[in-house]
Order: structure tokens, then sequence, then C-alpha cells
């Protein structure tokens, strides 16, 4: 009877730690694993709070070969449950910290789809113990799984790491290089789950975002929303093994939130991942609890389908190499991103409301382009009508710019555009004149099905144009066949003022518009495609003045406004044929050689007409070509253009050579075609007549017939 009393007793003791777990208040969010699933593998689950002792690298290399481990996760609802694996040894792989080799050893568990991504971070040690985090694994593996575990030393380590951001938002210091990754193992990533964005988007942002940022993640085009309200009473606590989501962005289309597990919390501060997010150094991520709707296997490398729910309860405030570190409190500001949509032949825009975080200025053209995709709700050709407004926190000037494509993909135009527009100021590698932190973005986009592209087609200018007297110039252009009206053309007339200064002969009128028509789309070019400079270099002299580099914030916008082209700019300018007046400068009387003038012997070629072949002789007396430093070999000592000049040559003083001679005259005009893209480019030429041919200027004169030669003898 007394035993009897005592197993009751048990029994009732531990029926009322079930019933006071804090995992009960959110029994209906968390979804705890159903019976059936335990039965299903040997996974146990864990109830209550879950302490765990930290085993650091010293006693972790005391551990022998296939000693019994344990992984701490969840694979279903919030529950966490512990997973049966072994430890197989530590490798140093060089990345400054030590990592350990360890195996799965639960079949049913590998059925599900073995390691996942999502569990990155997810505690791994000896029984009550932690030695660190799940952070490694290999792709396209089978049972027995292999995977690499984060020590716990290194990830402790990151909690005090001074990042660069941290650097410098106090002074400037040098910086010490990143830790090396070894990419032989492939990381456990993090599963990035984007809401809003169509499936087949996600590839076509391959180029887009490739680079070594992105190494730790993996995008997933997702269903969802914004994080909904949590059940009353939650807790904001984390515990080892805890399911979060760390927030780019979150709003009313294009959330995105990256998901993982928490190996380690102190007090209000915890480590998570095993590897970094973006390995941004200093972060500002918001962080949510998040539930696990179970694993889905995959032949390469399967992943936790999961979802952040609640309101946020911290901050990811270091992304490093071994850890992401968080610490539980008030969420950090966001920066506020309104887009709104213009849809074809509507009256009424669509506007949605998202929030970027800060160091993830990148999403923000991501928000626009997958907003704007999310609600046109097709794929076709369009022109699109953008405005991105900008606000700083530096200062009250407000940055607003325009921008104009005709695309058969919108969506990446769209992108690309807001993308230049902001990175401008956001990116630290760009922007040199101040720092510029985005207090709001605002993105107006107006859709149009009417392709509005013109080309230009025919220019028309008099034939014989007097300086000092105004020029009407004629252009032709041909619009897309959808924004033609009953006229198949567009006929625009642009005046020039002709100076009376103008130097008379032949002179070329040049028509050109401000786009550049690339392969996919107008507007600005792909990443990696130049932009030619159609300029020309006088060696920097000329009348314009170089503009000075902007110094701060206020200077950079002022000359950013100024830089903007209206896409439908046409420019017209008139340019002396030769460029200096029709012909190349001649020399002035004074400056001509006296007649018969020949320079001395060795100057000229031989008598041959023809210079010496290697190893030849050069028609000198010495039979030899002159080394460098060397005489020439005709005798005299000198070399060739040392010779003094013969008498009754003019002085040299006052010779036009090239600093003395500027950029050819010009004159431009301007006109915009409104709402049109414009592109090519046309010519035409016209003679200017007047009797002063300028100082300097040699007249056009029409081309001589060529005299034939006299025949060599010999030939």
């Amino acid at each position: 009877m007394k035993k009897l009393f005592v197993l009751a007793c048990i029994a009732v003791a531990t029926l009322c730690q079930w019933s006071c777990s804090p995992d009960e208040e959110q029994a209906q969010l968390e979804n705890p694993i159903a019976s059936d699933l335990i039965n299903g593998f040997s996974a146990a689950p864990l109830l209550g709070d879950v302490v765990l002792e930290n085993m650091y690298e010293d006693e972790a290399r005391k551990l022998t070969d296939k000693t019994p481990v344990q992984i701490v996760t969840v694979l279903e609802g919030t529950s966490r449950v512990v997973i049966n694996a072994r430890f197989r040894g530590v490798r140093d792989f060089g990345f400054g910290f030590p990592l350990y080799e360890c195996e799965l050893m639960d079949e049913s568990i590998e059925a599900m789809g073995g390691i996942a991504q999502g569990m990155s971070g997810s505690p791994v040690g000896p029984p009550g113990r932690i030695m660190g985090a799940l952070a490694y694994g290999d792709s396209f593996s089978t049972a027995p799984t292999r995977f690499w575990v984060t020590s716990i030393d290194a990830m402790e380590a990151a909690i005090d790491h001074q990042t660069f951001g941290e650097i410098l938002a106090q002074e400037a210091a040098p910086a010490a290089p990143a830790v090396g990754i070894n990419a032989t193992y492939t990381p456990v990533k993090t599963p990035v789950m984007i809401t809003g964005i169509q499936s087949h988007r996600i590839q076509e942002l391959s180029s887009y975002l490739e680079n070594s940022r992105y190494n730790f993640v993996e995008l997933f085009a997702d269903f969802g929303a914004v994080p909904a309200a949590p059940a009353a009473g939650n807790s904001p606590g984390l515990a080892p093994g805890d399911m979060i989501g760390a927030a780019i962005a979150t709003g009313d289309i294009a959330n995105a939130i990256g998901l993982g597990t928490v190996t380690q919390v102190y007090e209000n501060k915890f480590v998570a991942f095993g590897h970094p997010m973006f390995g941004d150094g200093k972060s500002a991520l918001p962080v949510y609890r998040a539930v696990v709707n179970g694993i889905v296997p995959s032949l390469a490398v399967s992943y936790k389908s999961a979802s952040a729910y609640g309101n946020p309860i911290g901050t990811i405030t270091k992304d490093l190499t071994p850890a992401i570190v968080g610490e539980l409190g008030a969420p950090p500001p966001m920066i506020p991103v309104i887009t709104s949509y213009h849809p074809a032949n509507s009256p009424t825009a669509i506007e949605k409301q998202h929030r970027v975080a800060y160091g993830q200025e990148w999403y923000v053209p991501l928000v626009a382009a997958i907003t704007m995709d999310a609600l046109r709700m097709e794929l076709s050709n369009a022109t699109v009508d953008g405005t991105v407004t900008l606000q700083f926190q530096e200062t009250d000037t407000i940055y607003t710019e325009p921008f104009r494509s005709a695309s058969p993909v919108p969506f990446l135009d769209v992108l690309l555009n807001v993308d230049r527009i902001v990175q401008s100021f956001s990116s630290t590698l760009s922007n040199s004149a101040g720092r510029a932190t985005l207090k709001s973005v605002s993105i107006s986009i107006t859709d149009k099905p009417q392709i509005a592209k013109a080309e230009l087609a025919e220019v028309t200018a008099p034939e014989e144009i007097i300086p000092g007297e105004s020029v009407t110039v004629s252009i032709v252009l041909v619009p897309h066949w959808s924004t033609a009206g009953n006229e198949r053309t567009i006929q625009r007339e642009v005046t020039l003022e002709v100076p009376e200064d103008f130097p008379a002969g032949e002179a070329n009128i040049n028509v050109s518009g401000s786009a550049l028509d690339f392969v996919g789309g107008l507007g600005p070019p792909p990443d990696g495609i130049p932009i030619p400079d159609f300029g020309f270099d006088f060696g920097g002299f000329g009348d314009e003045e170089e503009r000075p580099v902007p110094q701060n914030l206020d200077e950079l916008i002022k000359q950013m406004e100024e830089d903007q082209l209206d896409p439908g700019l046409i420019t017209v300018t008139l340019t002396p044929s030769g460029g200096f007046g029709g012909e190349f400068p001649g020399l002035p009387p004074d400056l001509l050689p006296p007649e018969g003038f020949l320079p001395p012997e060795g100057i000229l070629p031989p008598e041959d007409g023809e210079m010496p072949e290697d190893g030849e002789e050069d028609g000198n007396d010495d039979g030899e070509m002159p080394e460098d430093g060397e005489e020439d070999g005709d005798g005299d000592g000198e070399m060739p253009g040392d010779f003094p000049l013969p008498e009754g040559f003019p002085p040299l003083d006052g010779f036009p050579f090239p600093e003395d001679i500027g950029p050819p005259p010009t004159v431009e005009a301007e006109l915009t075609i409104d709402g049109f893209i414009v592109t090519g480019s046309r010519d035409t030429t016209t003679v200017i007549k007047g009797e002063d041919m300028g100082d300097g200027m040699m007249p056009a004169e029409p081309e001589q017939p060529m005299e034939p030669a006299e025949p060599v003898e010999g030939e």
C-alpha cells in the first residue's frame, strides 16, 4: 500500500510538472509533436525549460571516437526534441577555431530527410551538455549523415567581438582581416522564406544576388504573411534548441525571414546558427519566435518548413563567422518603405507598406519589384514610369529621382533602377561623401502596356548656314506602334543659335537620344556592362570647369540631381567637320619654313623611299641603325632632332602646339519628347559660309584627285 501511495504521488507530481510547463500556455500556437509522429522515430520530446551546460574545447578534445552525443532541435511545432548522434573527432579546418565532426545515428530521422536547412544552430553535445552548434553538412549525402559542429568557444567569443560597423560608428581604425571560410563542406544554410515572390523569380535573382554574402542562406518562395500576433502570456524568453526567425523585411507582401536554431542563452543574450547569416558584422535584424511545420525532404539538402509568429522579441546585433549574436528585449528600428503601384488604365493606385531592417538596404529594390510583380499578375512587355524618394536622418534635404524603362521584364528593370538609386547613398563604397541613413523610402510605379519608345529616323537642316543667325533643324522620330497616333511619325523642330565667330567650312549636325538600347530592355545597363564614353579628351584644356568632388551628403544630393537625364531628351550638336574648323590647324604664314627647306641628313628616309628592314642599312654612311643613346651614324655626333634651325627659319615661339588648342567650338540645343524613351543617333552635314575663316584655321577645300606617282626606277 505504501509503495502504491508513493507511485501515485510521483504520478501526480509529474502531471503537475507537465501542466506547469511554460509551453502549455502556447499549446494552440505551438502545435506540439503528435503522438503518432513521436512513435515514428526515436527522438524524445523535451518538456519544460531546457538548460544545457557548456563543454569547451579542452574538454571536447578528450572525447573518444563514437562517443554518444545528442542534437536538440525542433522538428514539429515548437517542442524541442533530442536526436541521437555520435562524436567522430576534432577537425581543425583553418577557420580560426575547431569544428567537431559527428554522425547522425537515427534511421527514422534519416528517412525524414536527415540534416535539414534550418537545423543550423541546433545545440550538439553529450546529454545535458553543449559542445557547439550544428553548422555544416554534406549535400546529396546518404546515411549515416556526417555533420560538423562549430565550437561553443568560438560562438561565445563572437559576443564580445567588435565588428567593423561598430568601429566605423566610433572612429576610424585599422581593420583586421576576416576569418577564412573553408568551402569543402556545405553549410547547413539558413532558409530565407520570401513571401509574395513568384517561384521562377528566385532563379532570375541568382545573378543579382551572386556573391559571397549569400553563401550561407537559401532563398525560398513561400506562402505566408507578416508574423501573426502571439498567444496571450507568450514568454519572450528563449532556450537552447528553440527555433527563431531573423527578419530582413516584413510587411503587406514581401516578407523575408531567415530561420534557424538557438544554440545557447546567456541571460538576455544568445548565440545561434553556428555560421553567419550574411556575414555583415554589425547587424540590426528583429528576432521572432518560429514554428516548424515538419521537414521537407530533398535529394540534395532537406529543409524545415517553418514560419515566424508573434511580435519581435529582440535583435540580432552581430553576424559573424562562428554565429549570430542576439539580445532579448525591444526590437530595432526599421526603414519604412511605401510602394505605390498604379496599374494601367486604373484611376487609383494600390499602396503597400513594408519595413526593411537597417543594414539590409539591398532588399528595398526587392520590395518594390516583388510588390509590382504580385499586383500586376501577368508577365508581359510594358513601359514603367517610376519615382524613388529618399529621406535621410542626417539632412532635411529630400532626394527624388524618376526613371522610365521599356522592357520585356519590368520586374528586373524596377529592381535594377531602384537598386542603383538606393545604393548610390547606402553603399559605403559608392557613397564617399557622407553617411546616409535612410529615414524612409517611397517608390511610385506607373505601369503601361504601351511601349513608349521612339527612335530617331531623320534629320533635316539648311545646306548653308550664315554665322550669327538662327538655324532650324527638323527631327523625325518613329515611335513604337503601340504609342503611334494618327500620324505614324513624331516631328519636332529645334533652333540652333550660331555665333558670328563660328569657323567657316563644312560642319556636322548630330542628333542623339539620351537612352542607350540594351538587350533585354531600356535603361541602365546590367551589372558588368560598361557604359561607353563617347566624349573626347583634349588633355583637360577648355572652358569647362571641373566639378568639385562632393564632401557631404547635401553636396552629393545636389550633384546627383544635376546628373539626372530625362530618357526622352534629344541633344542637337553643331560641330566643325574637321574638329577644328574644317581641317586641322595649319601654320600661320610667319611660321612657314623657307622655300626649299630640307631637314638635315638622317631625318629623311633613304633615297629608295623605303624604310630599312631589320638588319639592313639605314641609308647613312655607317650602315647601322643608331641604338638608344648612340649617335645616328651620320658622323655629326648628334641624334636626329637635335639639329639647329636653319638660317631664315622663323622662331617657334607662338606656334599653336596642342596646349594652345582647345576643344572644337560647338553649338548645342536640347528638346524633350515627354513620356518617351528616345534612342538612336543621326547626322547631317552643312556648310558654314563666311569670308573670315578664323585665325589659324585652314578653309575647307574640295578634295583634288591625286596625281599618279612617278614610277620608281627598276619597277
